[in-house]
């Protein structure tokens, strides 16, 4: 089987949309409510730092 190399922008991704199922299955377990106002900067951020990652791997596999 072929090994993958180690992605941090996918795991950045994976645990960015766990983080927004969780909050979400725990509002509809009966937890607090989820809002918006939390949910967009959280969002937005850790897709700006999917961005940024990908630009650095992608950078540092041209060079080898």
């Amino acid at each position: 089987m072929f090994r993958h190399r180690f992605d941090p922008s996918s795991l950045v991704a994976g645990l960015l949309f766990l983080t927004v199922a969780g909050r979400y299955l725990a509002e509809g377990l009966g937890g607090h409510p989820v809002s918006f106002p939390w949910a967009a900067p959280f969002v937005l951020g850790s897709i700006v730092l999917i961005v940024i990652l990908r630009m650095i791997f992608r950078s540092r596999r041209r060079e080898q």
